[in-house]
């Protein structure tokens, strides 16, 4: 997986935020008001639970305005009752009254993964995202739930939270006035061919008659490495719909023993994005510089575009367009340049209440601009995965892509015109120590084939890696 590729990590976060509005309100949770039945009052011929009474324990400190306490009271329980979604969303609540909102979203985010149509959660959580600054995300909460119709008292909290929600984000000005997201990543892991290169020393050249000896650096090479990564994006909503965003992403992995294949790169863009509860796009301007061996190795500028339709039911529409240059840096790498558009579509589905699965097919065109010996490429692939919640604190995601590539030039060496294929399949489980720090695994593997064997290889790699996001 390209570790700057957009479109498919931009459609399952859309996906992800608009979930809160794809079934209709329920009456299951009521944000703003206590439950009308206080367990304390129940008969004495059923006595409570020990999880009823301590949510009843709880709720008498709330009312008695003793907000910290009855937080504390329950996340002394959480690994006791987490994944339960009355305790999980009583937690979320508290720790909301608390003035503590970053834990009362992941409170809350297990309740919607059990129940995604739990009306209080869903309010709460919009409340939550407002408390955090993140303007955008509360607004679009509040938008989607009015879009599904609710009670007129319910329409009437929501129609106040947006307003409160509008106002917050106009008095905002950049720099500290922009809602922010970002992480910051720690990573070491082991990959069975750091260069990219064939496994074989030798390769037979048809137009030589014999076999020709690869030079050391460009054959295959297993090594471990260690790094870190991390980035941070800016959204600054312009209105209910609009939010100007900017921010950037870099990369910086050394390995243990093979310097020359040492990778780092940096990424920065800034764009547009709409949010509606039929429909999520976003428009971008990319540049950016990869590095090789700790020294620049090419530069891209592109211009993305990525679209997610929100259909009735559990499905939703999917397409990415973009388009930009490709330059190289060092004089002797210039003969790959090349401009190159890329084109998708396809569509995600929800599984069930703790799943969704994606499909894209891909279609590109990469144009020489100096003299590559294998010419123009044009490529045609398939994408496919998904995502699924194990436990409140673990989550499995997965995804499998092939590609062929065709090349028009060519090769009086090879006597063909080159042609690859290339298959690769990336796993990751991800367990959340708390509310903003994952650990994370993760595995893949590379193979791509090609009749011109000094573009084959294999590659196997796997990676921890420690996240903190704010």
């Amino acid at each position: 997986m390209d570790l700057f590729g957009k479109a498919s990590i931009f459609a399952l976060a859309l996906i992800a935020r608009a979930a809160l509005g794809a079934e209709p309100l329920s009456d299951t949770g009521n944000a703003g008001t206590s439950e009308k039945i206080d367990l304390a009052q129940a008969s004495v011929a059923a006595p409570l639970s020990p999880l009823e009474d301590l949510l009843a324990r709880a709720r008498a400190l709330s009312r008695s305005h003793r907000d910290a306490e009855a937080y504390e009271l329950l996340a002394a329980a959480e690994d006791i009752y987490i994944g339960t979604v009355a305790f999980d969303y009583a937690l979320g609540r508290a720790a909301l009254d608390a003035g503590r909102p970053d834990k009362a979203t992941l409170a809350f985010t297990r309740v919607l993964a059990l129940q995604p149509a739990h009306a209080g959660a869903r309010i709460d959580m919009g409340r939550a995202y407002l408390a955090l600054g993140d303007f955008a995300r509360a607004q679009s909460t509040f938008r989607t739930l009015l879009a599904q119709n609710p009670p007129p008292e319910i329409r009437a909290q929501l129609v106040a939270l947006l307003e409160r929600s509008n106002a917050a984000a106009a008095q905002s000005t950049a720099p500290t006035g922009v809602p922010r997201r970002g992480y910051v990543a720690l990573l070491a892991g082991y990959s069975t061919n750091v260069n990219q290169s064939p496994s074989q020393s030798s390769i037979f050249v048809p137009a030589l008659g014999s076999d020709f000896r690869l030079a050391d650096q460009n054959v295959k090479k297993p090594d471990g490495f260690a790094g870190l990564s991390g980035g941070v994006d800016f959204s600054q909503p312009l209105d209910g719909t609009y939010s100007f965003d900017f921010g950037g992403e870099f990369l910086l992995r050394r390995n243990f023993h093979e310097f020359d294949f040492d990778l780092g790169g940096i990424r920065a863009y800034v764009g547009l994005t709409a949010t509606t509860s039929r429909h999520a796009w976003r428009i971008q301007r990319q540049a950016g510089r990869d590095y090789l061996g700790r020294k620049a190795s090419r530069d891209f500028d592109a211009v993305a575009f990525n679209y997610v339709g929100f259909i009735d039911g559990p499905t939703q529409l999917l397409a990415t367009v973009q388009g930009g240059r490709l330059r190289h840096v060092p004089a002797d790498l210039k003969v790959f340049d090349a401009d190159y558009v890329t084109l998708g579509a396809g569509a995600a589905h929800r599984v069930g209440e703790r799943s969704t699965v994606f499909g894209m097919i891909l279609t590109s065109s990469q144009n020489d601009v100096d003299e590559n010996p294998s010419g123009d490429r044009r490529g045609l692939g398939l994408r496919a995965g998904g995502e699924t919640t194990l436990t409140p604190r673990l989550k499995l995601t997965g995804t499998l892509a092939a590609e062929n590539g065709r090349y028009d030039k060519f090769d009086t060496g090879f006597e063909v015109e080159r042609l690859d294929r290339r298959l690769s399949v990336d796993a990751e489980i991800q367990y959340a120590l708390e509310a903003n720090l994952s650990l994370r695994f993760s595995a893949s593997h590379v193979t791509q084939r090609s009749n011109i064997p000094i573009y084959e290889y294999n590659k196997s790699e796997w990676l921890l890696m420690l996240r903190r996001d704010f």
